[in-house]
């Protein structure tokens, strides 16, 4: 049974904007993590870290409506109370006659809700959990009287509207710009009608089953949102290949009363006797990412850092970058990259001792300094140009020799697969 509202007792709402920028950056860092263990680069970089921030803003908002997410209090039972009926001595609170001050809305807001079977003149009494105006509720009440009898609303009750819009607009922007970036644009679509879709039914599925405005309601419409945007990114495809089958024709000579001279018909599908313009090419086999982390942790090998450092004199002037200075061990850092050479052909199917011991072919690695190896990360030698924080260009020389290297050892890596193989 809900304790009893008074006068100056504490309102609050759902934790919105904390929880969503706490998601988002929560979203962003997973994804980050990701991409720095299957080794992704560019712009699907970019993507996929903007797609996990948006993806996890709107988990948060979502989750902090929730009951178990405790409310901020942004104000409180202010004007006027009764004048005759106290609890605490605190004149008791009211539906509809008594209002509250709320830092998040302009005031003042009368108290919405109250009991449906206590009166306090004439009113219905407000208790803990009762609603506002702007839907925020009473956060605490009386600690030794409590008030029954259901739920009646005196008052409309607004969305709380805690979120600016241009905050949503930015975060459907992102998460359709990435999605475009990794899937292309027709699944992407198909995935944001599909999820919006999804969210609506869910929602009404959950509400049915579980009750308006419960967790059970909000869980149903995250589920159906993320089943509704894989369905509809899967179905997207078709629906467009379908789309584009469908041919509408003008008949002339005939009446045109309510389109009777309008045709719609289906162009016959693509068959096997017209190819397509370009052949399909079978992707490369590649480790799965829970292989390359592993891969990753083993690769250089303490024995290729020792190399890289074997007759190196300290200081010494950074080859890479002209005008710096190399005060600490070199770091190892792969000729032909990590990724380029998971992808080559054959090499999923060695076994792991072998693939570490192509990973860890020594004339594969090249001693960079800790500023140079941070700049380069996992570009090849032909896109690092420039350390950027710096304002630093590579030295011309030797990116030149270093590019022609990573071309040399790309061949001599793959015969080395083969060879392993037992195909060379």
């Amino acid at each position: 049974m809900p304790a009893a509202a008074r006068l100056g007792d504490p309102i609050g709402h759902s934790p919105t904007m904390s929880w969503l920028l706490k998601g988002l950056l929560i979203g962003a860092a997973i994804a980050v993590a990701g991409v720095a263990i299957v080794g992704t680069g560019g712009l699907a970089a970019v993507a996929v870290v903007g797609a996990g921030a948006a993806m996890g803003a709107g988990l948060g908002e979502a989750m902090s409506t929730m009951s178990f997410a405790a409310k901020e209090v942004t104000g409180a039972i202010a004007m006027s109370g009764s004048s005759n009926v106290f609890v605490n001595n605190l004149a008791a609170a009211r539906a509809h006659v008594d209002m509250v001050a709320c830092s998040k809305h302009p005031g003042p807001i009368p108290i919405a809700t109250g009991s449906g079977q206590v009166y306090i003149n004439g009113m219905p009494a407000a208790r803990v959990d009762d609603k506002t105006g702007c839907s925020a509720v009473i956060t605490k009440g009386s600690g030794n009287v409590y008030i029954g009898g259901g739920t009646a609303q005196t008052d409309t009750i607004n969305p709380e509207n805690l979120v600016p819009g241009w905050v949503h607009a930015s975060l459907l922007v992102v998460g359709v710009g990435s999605a475009i970036v990794l899937a292309g644009p027709v699944i992407a679509v198909g995935g944001l009608v599909g999820a919006f879709a999804g969210g609506i039914g869910g929602g009404w599925v959950g509400g049915k089953m579980f009750g308006e405005g419960s967790d059970g309601q909000k869980w149903s419409a995250i589920a159906g949102s993320f089943l509704g945007g894989y369905l509809g990114a899967k179905a997207a495809p078709g629906a467009w290949e379908f789309a584009q089958r469908v041919q509408v024709s003008v008949e002339p000579g005939t009446l045109g009363m309510n389109g009777g001279n309008v045709r719609v018909s289906l162009r016959p599908p693509a068959t096997a006797a017209e190819p397509p313009a370009t052949p399909p090419v079978e992707p490369p086999a590649r480790v799965s990412a829970s292989t390359y982390a592993r891969l990753r942790a083993k690769t250089p090998s303490s024995a290729i850092q020792k190399q890289v450092n074997e007759g190196v004199t300290l200081p010494m002037p950074d080859r890479a970058l002209p005008g710096l200075t190399v005060t600490k061990p070199l770091h190892a850092d792969h000729i032909v990259s990590m990724k380029q050479i998971t992808e080559m052909e054959g090499f999923a199917r060695l076994s792991q001792e072998d693939q570490l011991a192509v990973l860890n072919n020594p004339r594969n690695f090249i001693g960079l300094s800790e500023t140079a190896n941070t700049s380069k990360g996992a570009k090849s030698f032909a896109d690092w140009t420039e350390y950027k924080k710096g304002g630093i260009a590579v030295d011309p020389a030797f990116r030149q020799e270093m590019m022609q290297k990573e071309v040399d050892m790309a061949a001599e890596l793959q015969q080395q697969i083969y060879n392993l193989l037992g195909g060379g």
